[in-house]
């Protein structure tokens, strides 16, 4: 990334300032030392208004005893240790926003997915060339975790004011925009290094009325997680918990959680889509105890009979977790996973698709094992209960 040497004179600015600018910055007037000890968003609203030369904006943003010049160093220092962000930053933010180009801002590093510039919406593109929207990817875009903090507590579940829904939404084309969503890249260091948990999957599981937004922005629906989560099982699995935490039943495949679904699905999301160990959607669901929601991916079109590069369908993996119901490790296990299948098979599933080995569903299956339609209520009763304590522990 090229570095931007520092700009102490008129020389080496990309302006060229008049004698009497030079004089108004060697002389500094009374309102200097108001100046000095203005903000850095009120500095640059001022700037905005055309009360300032470009020179003294420069000559704030680079003193280190301005209060604008320490907010500044100190967002960029934490970005990017001893890099070159920061007399970048102080060249963009001093720059017309009609001169702040993309290939400006690509060297900047504000494109954490480099990629990304060459494809943005003008409007996106006009947002990033902004005093706002670079204050705003500083804030929350260039260090790793900062967009941790995009929903605050007065946005959960939808009580913000329409100041803040503004703002959110801007932070949200900002995050996605520069790639953020998809990186834990810092500006100086781009890298493919997924965040722990990307901005779609915190959506989903603090402010889900923002999901919506995020995958028309351009979130990947399919995404996983650094641990190897998909975004289907944190977003279905964080709709469950809400339901059951609001004393819904959580065998249920309640409305909300099949819109979800299908939110995603429209989106581009398989329904189907394995964890990083191969373990699909619906039976990760099932294993967490959350029955009504694997249920709800099934309704929405999960197929059952969907077989992996091994020829593993979900029906494969709930007959193996129902061969384990001996082995005291694994009896709540194959509790849900029998219910799952149950459900499984009433959606079409087959126990008789052999993978590639040759073995079937059927074949893993323990005697006996009921697999009618109708469930048996002590049956359900102990599903019901291996499901709660699955709860509890990820409440």
């Amino acid at each position: 990334m090229p570095s931007t040497p520092p700009i102490t004179t008129s020389a080496h600015s990309t302006y060229t300032f008049s004698a009497s600018d030079n004089i108004a910055a060697s002389h500094p007037q009374p309102e200097g030392r108001h100046l000095s000890a203005t903000s850095l968003v009120d500095l640059l609203d001022v700037r905005r208004g055309s009360l300032y030369h470009a020179q003294d904006i420069w000559n704030m943003l680079v003193d280190p005893q301005s209060c604008a010049g320490r907010e500044l160093r100190g967002a960029c220092e934490a970005a990017s240790p001893n890099g070159p962000l920061f007399l970048e930053m102080v060249t963009l933010l001093t720059l017309p926003e009609s001169e702040r180009t993309i290939d400006r801002l690509t060297d900047a590093g504000v494109f954490l997915i480099p990629a990304r510039a060459g494809y943005l919406r003008p409007e996106d593109a006009a947002l990033l060339r902004s005093n706002e929207g670079l204050l705003l990817w500083l804030q929350y875009a260039a260090t790793p975790t900062a967009y941790l903090k995009v929903f605050d507590g007065s946005d959960i579940f939808g009580a913000t004011s329409t100041h803040d829904r503004t703002r959110i939404a801007k932070i949200l084309r900002i995050l996605i925009a520069c790639g953020r969503d998809r990186t834990a890249a810092t500006p100086s260091n781009p890298s493919d290094l997924a965040p722990v948990n990307p901005l779609s999957h915190l959506c989903s599981q603090v402010a889900p009325h923002w999901l919506r937004r995020v995958l028309e922005l351009g979130g990947c629906p399919h995404q996983m997680s650094q641990r190897g989560v998909p975004l289907i099982v944190n977003a279905m699995r964080a709709e469950a918990i809400r339901l059951h935490n609001a004393g819904q039943d959580f065998m249920c495949a309640h409305t909300s959680l099949r819109q979800l679904a299908e939110l995603l699905k429209r989106h581009g999301a398989d329904l189907t889509q394995p964890n990083g160990r191969g373990v699909p959607s619906v039976a990760l669901l099932a294993f967490h105890g959350l029955c009504g929601a694997a249920e709800a991916l099934l309704i929405s079109g999960a197929s059952p009979n969907a077989a992996d590069t091994h020829g593993n369908t979900l029906l494969h993996h709930l007959a193996h977790a129902v061969h384990m119901r001996e082995t005291p490790t694994h009896t709540e296990n194959a509790k849900l996973a029998h219910y799952v299948l149950i459900l499984a098979l009433r959606h079409g599933g087959s126990l008789d698709r052999p993978n590639a080995s040759g073995h079937t569903p059927r074949s893993w299956l323990p005697e006996p094992t009921s697999l009618g339609p109708q469930v048996d209520e002590a049956f359900l009763t102990t599903v019901r209960t291996a499901a709660f304590r699955r709860i509890r522990a990820l409440s």
